[in-house]
């Protein structure tokens, strides 16, 4: 927790920063300068107040910021060496509120003498997020941080889905252009992002509250410069960076939820420190508790003095009214001089907490329809969130740039499970539950210099980073009561199934998982300018380092009956409360028994080592052309054992090389066309390779990894148009193509006993295709129509996503026939409708999202795959301003409330029905309604 504390202390210091003296209420205006050719950023670019003294020269990002400005309307100048002259009319300013104009200048290189145009306010200032797509080299979509507090969301994967052609999974995980997540990457502030998931090649993305991010972008095309690994997505999470003024804002809010809050709830004693995120060592092993090997090789007389050392922890109990939920928020920004530059700090906390209730309604089927189980679920979670943001940038004239960025987010589950029903296969009604605490810690530190190295655009980027995740899992219980369903017996005795001989994880079991990462990243770029054909090109060549090393240790025990034929059978009959009671422990009752396995280590590492060399060309005053190669060396390593204590050493050396090309072609002012052609890959994940086993108590069923697995090659193709009919407005649309060898999925391997066994395997090929539009417009336009004068304040947005996949599993004897890739939808819908009035400060937005049915588990010839279906979800945010600084929100998510189905499509007809097709699980998630009130200093 070293970590923990010391950013902690670098946060709430800053506070003290806050007693410095700022104007922070005159008038400013800023904005960033970009190339209007190719985006780039220009560096040195004078801004001038017409008829005063008042100016600024953009720094090496093209961004300004000019200071003291009296109350007024002006117009500004932007002057530039070999660049058309603009003049921004008509830009009031205004005290204490800070005006942003994002200006794009054109090359007049061709043209002898000045020319000047002219724009208003209105049309000039583009917003960033349609600015950047507009002048990307790479087909992007992306969303702002102003967009993002226009919703309910409250993590970064509740605002991945308002993102063309994306859609959550679980709630965390993305899935882009229908394609799952371990087809996906992602980098925070550059620097790619591991996986923090011990159980499958994802990034857990509910780990980043909404309110730490700048922008969010999804690159859907490669390009030399960006890791090579992904096909569906690359995301980009950008956190905010130095501030245009100084600020100190808060946020608290309250929330419920329509089944949970003020119901009853169950709960067990936990730690003192759970409110935090992390446990503090209530649910560790007693210190005197002998380690794995010692247990092993112990006699009975002392297993049976060990298991007196275990606290009997297994109780719950029932609370009378599950709480709020609540949120809170703070954040810090300062900006001045030190030793005469530009100085700038940011720090950012945030904290959440909440419980929910869901009952689910869990079953399993054999392939001829039968069914092995009928249960009933009541699960109730309560979530710990809380992340620290500290950003600092130095700015040493305008030419260089120094910036140290943390990040710091721990995410904390603790969920009991009560579990009731009948299992067909054996004939027992049972009562089963299971007590689970998991803590993910994450830290991400950036060190990153930005230097201008000549006025006409050589470039040196470079950045170290480490990251580690830690996740830990501290004594799981988990516990199964059974009664015969003989009918010619009258006892409705309910008894403990505790095992004799052989101790079981999953009854009476009691498990400890410790996983820590750590990556350490290294990333060097130069570019430099070119003149070729009479226009401006540019070359960029890079390398990037990544170590990884990766620790898994897991601890299993379980309590038997000491010597059945001494064994007190009456012992069966206790309750939870007081069965694993000390005076239970004996040669007449219980002992504690160590069954871990050494498959249940492992310990892994890869090296990647990456080169690049890009190309941006003018090949003619319209046509833009990034292309290039990217050369990627991949050295993985695994070492772990498998269940007959046999040897098991990954050892894989990849070496790849991945082109890329990119054509931005400019039909018009409004108007790009785009193509784009790649090779990528997607590698194997630790765990997908690890043969460790682990039974998920609350989707019954087993994960184990597959170490023979080979790496993914995909081909891509994309074609996009777009048009901006004005600022802030787009209309575009997307093709796509691609094509996978051995495409790595979670396959079904088999089934019974009441649980599913769950490994991943190479499919032959698959390819798939689609087609994406998305709008985004003002409806001011109506005005003609329907005269009010608020039509200005309303914009219409939303996508659509329409994809078609196959795998080909003609060589596979396990498949069934042609299917979808896992985890892919044939549609994916995003739209909603926005009302702002900047003069009342009142907000209205409404958000639709639907995904169309997908593969959850791939199956088997005796084994049908389960499928998702779609729900529709509308969220609703009313935001409005008080006290001129002040802001309240009131947000109500998933108004539908529809209920979650997972199931099996016993008539194939694509479609879910109840009373023919075999439901494996269904959930209702209730409706969120929460009230924030945030203030602004």
């Amino acid at each position: 927790m070293k970590h923990l504390y010391c950013l902690l202390l670098l946060t709430f210091g800053l506070n003290l920063l806050a007693l410095g003296n700022d104007d922070g209420l005159s008038g400013r205006v800023t904005g960033v300068v970009i190339d209007k050719a190719n985006g780039e950023t220009l560096i040195g670019v004078p801004v001038m107040i017409e008829g005063t003294t008042l100016g600024a020269v953009t720094d090496l990002d093209g961004r300004y910021l000019i200071t003291n400005i009296p109350n007024g309307t002006y117009n500004i100048v932007f002057r530039y060496i070999g660049y058309t002259t603009k003049i921004i009319r008509n830009v009031a300013v205004q005290e204490g509120s800070p005006v942003n104009l994002d200006v794009s200048l054109e090359n007049s290189s061709q043209q002898l003498n000045e020319v000047v145009v002219t724009a208003d306010m209105k049309r000039e200032s583009v917003g960033s997020i349609i600015l950047m797509q507009k002048k990307s080299a790479t087909v992007q979509d992306g969303i702002s941080a102003e967009t993002i507090r226009k919703t309910p969301d409250k993590n970064t994967g509740e605002v991945v889905r308002r993102i063309s052609g994306a859609s959550i999974q679980e709630g965390r995980f993305v899935i882009i252009r229908g394609l799952n997540e371990r087809y996906n990457g992602a980098l925070l502030n550059v620097v790619p992002l591991a996986s923090s998931e011990p159980d499958r090649k994802a990034f857990s993305f509910d780990l980043f509250p909404a309110n730490m991010l700048d922008n969010l972008i999804i690159v859907k095309t490669a390009s030399p410069e960006l890791p090579g690994e992904f096909s569906g997505g690359l995301l980009q999470l950008n956190t905010r960076d130095i501030p245009d003024q100084n600020f100190f804002s808060f946020s608290a809010g309250t929330g419920l939820n329509t089944i949970s809050t003020f119901k009853k709830y169950r709960s067990y004693q936990g730690g003192k420190t759970d409110w935090l995120g992390f446990d503090d060592g209530t649910r560790a092993l007693p210190s005197e508790f002998p380690q794995a090997e010692t247990l092993q090789r112990a006699s009975q007389a002392d297993k049976i003095k060990y298991s007196k050392l275990l606290p009997n922890d297994w109780a719950t109990e029932e609370k009378a009214s599950t709480p709020l939920t609540q949120t809170y928020q703070a954040s810090i920004g300062r900006t001045g001089k030190l030793l005469r530059n530009d100085f700038g700090l940011i720090a950012s906390i945030s904290y959440s907490n909440g419980r929910r209730t869901q009952e689910f309604e869990r079953a399993d089927y054999d392939f001829d329809g039968s069914q092995n189980f009928d249960f009933q679920d009541q699960q109730y979670r309560e979530n710990v969130f809380w992340g620290a943001l500290l950003n600092a940038s130095y700015k040493i004239g305008d030419r260089h740039k120094i910036s140290f960025k943390n990040l710091y987010s721990d995410n904390a589950e603790d969920m009991t499970i009560q579990r009731e029903g009948i299992d067909i296969e054996n004939q027992q009604y049972i009562n089963a539950f299971a007590l689970r605490y998991s803590s993910t810690r994450f830290l991400n530190s950036i060190l990153s210099g930005e230097h201008a190295l000549s006025a006409g655009g050589t470039r040196l980027k470079w950045n170290g980073s480490y990251t580690e995740i830690r996740q830990d899992v501290p004594d799981l219980r988990r516990m199964y009561y059974y009664r015969n369903l003989d009918p010619s017996l009258e006892d409705t005795t309910l008894y403990a199934y505790v095992p004799f001989g052989t101790a079981s994880p999953n009854y009476a079991g009691k498990f400890y998982s410790d996983l820590g990462e750590k990556v350490y990243n290294g990333d060097f770029s130069l570019q430099t300018p070119l003149k070729f054909l009479g226009e401006n090109q540019t070359v960029k060549f890079g390398f990037f380092e990544q170590y990884k090393s990766r620790s898994f240790d897991a601890r299993v025990l379980g309590y038997v009956i000491t010597n059945a034929g001494q064994f007190n059978w009456n012992l069966l009959q206790s309750p939870i409360e007081t069965l694993f009671n000390p005076e239970n422990m004996g040669p007449r009752g219980f002992r504690i028994d160590e069954i871990t396995n050494p498959s249940d280590a492992y310990t892994a590492s890869t090296n990647l080592h990456a080169g690049f060399i890009q190309f941006d060309n003018l090949v003619h005053k319209n046509i833009r052309l990034v292309w290039g190669v990217r050369v990627e060396n991949f050295i993985q390593k695994l070492n772990s054992f498998g269940y007959s204590n046999d040897t098991i050493r990954v050892r894989e050396n990849y070496t790849d090389l991945l082109p890329s090309i990119n054509v931005s072609w400019s039909l018009s002012e409004k108007t790009n066309l785009r193509i784009a052609a790649s090779q990528t890959v997607a590698r194997p994940e630790f765990r997908e390779l690890a043969p460790f086993s682990f039974y998920d108590f609350s989707t019954a069923s087993t994960i184990q990894g597959n170490d023979t697995l080979v790496r993914t090659r995909i081909k891509n193709f994309d074609l996009r148009y777009e048009y901006y009919p004005a600022p802030g407005e787009i209309l575009s649309a997307s093709v796509f193509y691609k094509d996978f060898t051995n495409p790595i999925e979670p396959v079904v391997e088999s089934s019974g006993a009441g649980s599913r066994r769950v490994s991943f395997w190479n499919a032959g090929s698959a390819y798939a295709y689609g087609l994406e539009l998305e709008w985004r417009k003002k409806l001011e336009f109506v005005d003609g129509l329907l005269s009010w004068n608020q039509w200005e304040n309303f914009s219409l947005y939303g996508n659509v996503s329409l994809i078609r996949s196959r795998v080909d599993v003609s060589n596979d004897p396990r498949a069934t026939g042609p299917r979808p890739l896992q985890g892919q939808s044939p549609y994916v819908l995003n739209g909603g409708l926005q009302y702002q009035n900047p003069r009342s400060g009142l907000g209205v937005n409404v958000v639709y999202n639907r995904i169309g049915r997908r593969i959850f588990q791939v199956g088997n010839q005796g084994y049908l795959s389960i499928e998702e279906t779609p729900r529709d979800l509308i969220d609703l945010q009313i935001s409005k301003r008080v006290f001129t600084k002040g802001e309240v929100r009131l947000t109500i998510g998933d108004l539908l409330n529809q209920a979650g189905h997972f199931y099996q499509d016993q008539n194939k007809n694509g479609r879910y029905a109840a009373d023919i097709d075999t439901g494996i699980s269904s959930v209702r998630f209730g409706t969120n309604i929460n009230l924030t009130l945030s203030y602004k200093l």
